[in-house]
């Protein structure tokens, strides 16, 4: 029982580390999305497939099997709590390397993270107790510690949903447009100043926000959903990159400018998805006026 258990965790984490290995030139960009900086996002990278190949190959290979376990447990426990935080924040789908980088349901991911973590402390409780010796209490224990990650698990899913409910009723908010002012932000109609990560090119949205404002937390899942839909979105995090909200002369924030083939075309203060989807529209409708 303890030799299986541990096998499949080992023969899981290999797995999924060889399949990162294989698409690790775009492993940072799919760790963006967890929050991780920019300059962080190779090592992180490196970290986790070494990670994982790692712990696979000592669970596989029976080389003190208690120790190697409790890091998987830990591994996992990691993994859950990063899709939960997305899933919290309302991220429907995200790009997922778990076995390959491709986009899948951020559900479905977090479901994979918890049955593994349900695994792993499966293999760590055999390993640690010892299977043969395991008495009835301790099974006992163990399945109501699986129970117990289901419970959380489904608490999660509840609370995104709470979460959507919170994005709903931002879009029905009232109808009022982004609050637009000649002096603030950069010049309507004129060139975007220079931000790295913009095409130049087709209908852009940059998203200037602070890490301690409230409505930018609530805005972000609703701007996430743009790019999703095929509008190119930067998102200017304030902590990260003060020096942009200078050059683009931003008073605070949520401020949202959007761009045409680099020209700005619309610019304001929003509080509401409403209000951002309007801006759109907006810049949308000025550059189809200005071409005719």
């Amino acid at each position: 029982m303890d030799v299986a258990l541990r096998l499949s965790v080992g023969i899981v984490l290999l797995v999924a580390g060889a399949a990162k290995l294989r698409a690790f030139r775009d492993l940072p960009d799919v760790l963006a999305a967890y929050g991780i900086r920019e300059r962080l996002r190779e090592p992180a990278a490196a970290t986790l497939v070494a990670a994982e190949l790692g712990l696979g190959a000592l669970l596989v290979a029976g080389v003190a099997p208690r120790w190697p376990t409790l890091a998987a447990v830990a591994l996992g426990v990691v993994f859950v709590v990063a899709v939960g935080r997305l899933r919290l924040a309302g991220v429907a789908r995200l790009r997922c390397g778990c076995f390959g980088v491709r986009e899948r349901s951020t559900d479905l991911v977090l479901a994979r993270a918890v049955t593994f973590t349900a695994l792993a402390g499966l293999a760590t409780a055999a390993a640690w107790l010892g299977a043969p010796s395991l008495a009835a209490e301790a099974w006992l224990g163990l399945a109501l510690a699986v129970v117990a990650l289901a419970v959380a698990a489904l608490g999660v899913l509840v609370l995104a949903l709470y979460r959507q409910v919170g994005v709903l009723t931002l879009r029905l908010g009232p109808p009022q447009g982004a609050l637009e002012i000649a002096g603030e932000g950069p010049e309507l109609a004129q060139e975007a100043p220079p931000l790295a990560g913009l095409a130049g090119r087709g209908s852009e949205l940059v998203a200037f926000l602070s890490p301690a404002c409230r409505i930018c937390r609530d805005l972000l899942p609703g701007i996430r959903a743009l790019d999703r839909e095929g509008l190119a979105v930067r998102v200017v995090d304030e902590g990260d990159e003060s020096e942009a909200f200078r050059a683009w002369n931003v008073p605070g924030s949520p401020f949202v400018v959007h761009l045409v083939d680099g020209v700005v075309a619309a610019k304001g203060l929003v509080n509401t998805l409403e209000q951002l989807d309007g801006l759109v529209a907006t810049g949308r409708a000025r550059r189809l006026g200005a071409a005719a």
